[in-house]
């Protein structure tokens, strides 16, 4: 199976992230996450045999207390468009502990920089030029960290909730 741990864009975050898809689509083609499927990716886990070990480690999240993050601006990857979350040393701190707690019960956790940022958009051509896309910063209170399986489903990526820790 195929796993990562996130935060789920809910609420006015997701609405304005949608708004800014709609927009990217107005100027350009991709392939756009579904509204359910905007999240915030903690560790990026990959294949593995059983998500029991990684069940475990988002557990040791559970009664740490909610946060609130701000989603602000856009960026890119290449041609991978996302909203940006605003650098915050309670999240950055709890992130770093979440993938320790992973590879110490034996998980491969990405190397590479942790960057917080929630994608909107894929393999994206704009039409002419690059758009100049602004998101103005939005709160977003965050009380759970999931663990999702990345499923494909007739051509399409699909998230299963395998797990949910209450913060």
């Amino acid at each position: 199976m195929r796993l990562f741990a996130a935060i789920a864009a809910e609420g006015a975050v997701r609405e304005t992230l949608v708004q800014a898809q709609a927009e990217l689509r107005r100027l350009g083609r991709g392939s756009f996450p579904r509204p359910e499927m905007l999240h915030l990716t903690l560790a990026f886990l990959g294949e593995v045999p059983s998500d029991a070990p990684a069940r475990a480690a988002v557990e040791t999240l559970r009664g740490t207390g909610p946060l609130v993050l701000t989603a602000e601006g856009v960026g890119r990857f290449g041609d991978t468009w996302w909203a940006g979350i605003r650098p915050d040393r309670e999240l950055e701190a709890r992130v770093l502990g979440l993938q320790a707690e992973l590879r110490r019960r034996g998980m491969a956790v990405e190397d590479r920089p942790w960057v917080p940022h929630i994608t909107l958009a894929r393999h994206y051509r704009p039409k002419s030029g690059m758009p100049e896309l602004c998101l103005p910063p939005v709160p977003m209170e965050v009380r759970q960290v999931v663990l999702l399986e990345s499923l494909r489903q007739e051509g399409r990526a699909v998230y299963v909730l395998r797990h949910a820790a209450e913060l």
